[in-house]
């Protein structure tokens, strides 16, 4: 019988930022970072 694997997982709830340097976008890169696996909500978009 094999172990079952555990992922750690993490949910942002944020706004999108088009330029990629805040918001989910900068949240999901922080996950990746860790090895984590990233979940978004998106609140918001922002246009510039």
């Amino acid at each position: 019988m094999q172990t079952p694997v555990l992922e750690r997982s993490v949910l942002t709830i944020a706004g999108s930022d088009s330029c990629g340097g805040a918001g989910v976008q900068a949240d999901l890169g922080t996950f990746a970072a860790f090895g984590v696996y990233g979940a978004s909500v998106v609140t918001a978009v922002t246009a510039r």
